[in-house]
């Protein structure tokens, strides 16, 4: 478990925030952490973000999906896993998911959130469908955005960009990239998520997609899992 910014707790609140483990081996399964059910919890909120594709020569690469779901705690099993998504990077284009699993009964994922794609495609990852878990409290998830070949767009549906080119950047809500393009995400005072539009490596924000690349790819970034109980 890491906690990579400061995240305010509400009082009798427990937040704890997952992300991805510092090594490159892609497969979800083999990063995975545990989390326990606090006792006398009444309900669990999942936010859930998909890793962010590679960009290469031919576009950025596209932001990870977002999940979220509300389901009360009772009926949640006492133990399940976290798999934190790691962004695409020369390669492997790809990012990966970000899902919640429980594996007393052979690895079930209960909620994901895909990566978004990088060399060949660009596309944003593909938002989760309704599954058994989903069904037992509130349930959304949102396809990532695409990468671009030319200006980042903010996009309408999610909160989290694909990469682009260094000119011409319009992000969400009025938020503006650095000068040397490194993209960033923030959860306060509102959150957002930025795409690269650099060449610079490992500088998209949690989720988004890595920048329109000059020679060889860029990296996504990587996904991100929060876990609220009250």
């Amino acid at each position: 478990m890491s906690y990579p910014f400061n995240y305010p707790t509400p009082q009798n609140a427990n937040i704890q925030i997952f992300s991805a483990p510092n090594f490159t081996n892609v497969n979800p399964q083999q990063s995975k952490v545990s989390w326990v059910k606090p006792q006398g919890a009444s309900f669990v909120w999942f936010t859930l973000i998909g890793a962010g594709g590679a960009g290469d020569i031919t576009s950025g690469g596209g932001s990870g999906a977002v999940t979220n779901c509300m389901v009360p705690a009772f009926l949640i099993p006492d133990e399940l896993n976290v798999s934190v998504g790691k962004g695409g990077y020369p390669g492997a284009a790809d990012g990966t998911l970000t899902g919640i699993y429980y594996s007393a009964k052979g690895s079930y994922y209960l909620l994901t959130a895909n990566g978004g794609l990088g060399s060949g495609s660009y596309t944003g990852g593909t938002a989760s469908t309704s599954n058994y878990f989903s069904c037992i409290g509130f349930f959304q998830s949102k396809d990532g955005q695409a990468g671009s070949v030319g200006a980042v767009s903010a996009s309408a549906t999610t909160f989290l960009t694909g990469g682009g080119q260094a000119s011409g950047v319009t992000a969400n809500y009025g938020y503006s990239y650095p000068s040397n393009g490194t993209g960033f995400f923030q959860m306060q005072p509102i959150i957002v998520g930025l795409g690269s539009t650099s060449n610079s490596s490992k500088s998209a924000g949690y989720g988004c997609g890595g920048a329109l690349a000059a020679s060889s790819n860029t990296f996504g970034g990587d996904g991100l899992c929060v876990i609220i109980t009250w």
